[in-house]
């Protein structure tokens, strides 16, 4: 996983999907954190981004996912469980192929448990999404392809909003 420790700060690659149907958006969260984000993850060194969304929609829900266009490129600098970190984000639209429903849903993290949750699109200022750009650029319809760079946010901090 392209994860890197430098001089005591995390750097991250990571690829996540934007799934978008019947007015709602895929989210997922572990029981422990405060805010949701998109469903993806880490790219592997020598592994194309679009396949990144797949594979990792594939370990964490066991669902097909297909990525579609790059919406948008997001550079974030955060501190998350202690640790500061400087990420670099893709974000595709996607697909998931025979999803069976809207359902709420569990997935899985290596040992941890995933939250997966429809949210309305229209509703995303009542929660914490991170990273804080989607809120808005999910509300735009069409969505518009874009760069965002947010500053410095401590998760830790973050008050817990309830789903």
């Amino acid at each position: 996983m392209i994860s890197l420790r430098i001089d005591g700060a995390l750097f991250n690659y990571r690829v996540a999907g934007v799934a978008v149907l019947n007015g709602k958006v895929l989210l997922h969260k572990t029981p422990s954190d405060n805010f949701w984000t998109l469903p993806g993850g880490r790219c592997e060194l020598f592994e194309f981004s679009k396949d990144t969304l797949q594979r990792e929609m594939q370990e964490e829900t066991g669902m097909d996912a297909e990525a579609g266009e790059m919406l948008w490129v997001s550079e974030n600098f955060f501190l998350y469980n202690g640790d500061k970190y400087h990420e670099i984000g893709f974000y595709f639209e996607m697909q998931i192929k025979n999803l069976p429903s809207q359902d709420d849903f569990l997935g899985v993290e290596g040992q941890d448990e995933l939250l997966f949750h429809w949210h309305d699109v229209n509703d995303l200022h009542s929660i914490r999404v991170y990273p804080e750009f989607l809120a808005d650029a999910l509300a735009k319809k069409p969505l518009e392809k874009g760069h965002y760079n947010s500053g410095y946010l401590d998760l830790d901090a973050v008050s817990v909003i309830p789903s």
